[in-house]
């Protein structure tokens, strides 16, 4: 597929860009925009119809049980695997990438994750689908590793930061490598779950959103500064 041609001026001028330690190797297509919007909005509203009364389905609390069940001494690890879903971790990740590449641009497609968590999944798909944290819908059964024995739980916040940060960063990444945060904010999900802290579909919830937020972002700040030209060099 043919890529759209991107702003290479600052490689023409003295490579500045292509000198950079990340590179924005590759643009998001309007027509990767439109189905990536369409798969996860459809994702979302379905979760979202299965959780609305509150009710966890038999598969979820199967899933809950197995990764819940996993052994007392994974949880120090899984408390550092899960720390990219802490709410400033885009601000980190952005600021980090702004070293490198000194582009303002590039921090404020990772900034722009925070509003859009706090203004949608916190403000309105939360307040939207009221259903409680696993200790009370799924049962007392649940191990709660960490203080949420009770509040909303759907979508999970810190999937949803976990993924936009993650595929985001991405887009900086040699093509090898840009697996690895994407399965990381996976991983995230999982340590949620372990901490019983979400059901499975609180995970997919809020993986569809931060997918949805970072395409979103990419597309916006993250194209025009794209450089296809650099890639053999940094891939």
């Amino acid at each position: 597929m043919t890529l759209p041609t991107a702003d290479t001026s600052a490689t023409t001028s003295g490579g500045a860009d292509c000198q950079s330690f990340l590179v924005v190797g590759h643009t998001v297509t309007r027509r990767r925009l439109e189905f990536t919007v369409l798969v996860t909005i459809a994702v979302i509203i379905a979760s979202s119809a299965v959780a609305w009364n509150g009710d966890v389905a038999p598969w979820e609390r199967s899933v809950l049980e197995f990764i819940n069940g996993w052994p007392d001494f994974l949880e120090p690890v899984f408390w550092v695997l899960q720390q990219p879903g802490v709410l400033f971790a885009p601000v980190i990740v952005g600021l980090a990438v702004f070293a490198s590449t000194r582009r303002w641009q590039h921090f404020v497609a990772f900034a722009a994750v925070l509003p859009l968590k706090l203004g949608i999944e916190k403000g309105l798909v939360k307040q939207l689908v009221e259903r409680e944290r696993p200790f009370v819908s799924s049962g007392d059964w649940v191990n709660v590793r960490g203080p949420a024995f009770e509040g909303l739980s759907f979508p999970s916040g810190h999937t949803t930061t976990a993924f936009a940060t993650a595929i985001l960063l991405s887009a900086f990444l040699p093509r090898r490598w840009r697996p690895v945060p994407v399965i990381w904010a996976a991983v995230v999900g999982i340590a949620r779950m372990y901490y019983g802290e979400h059901n499975a579909l609180d995970v997919v919830a809020g993986a569809a959103l931060g997918t949805l937020f970072a395409t979103g972002l990419w597309f916006v700040f993250l194209n025009r500064f794209a450089h296809p030209d650099c890639s053999c060099a940094h891939r």
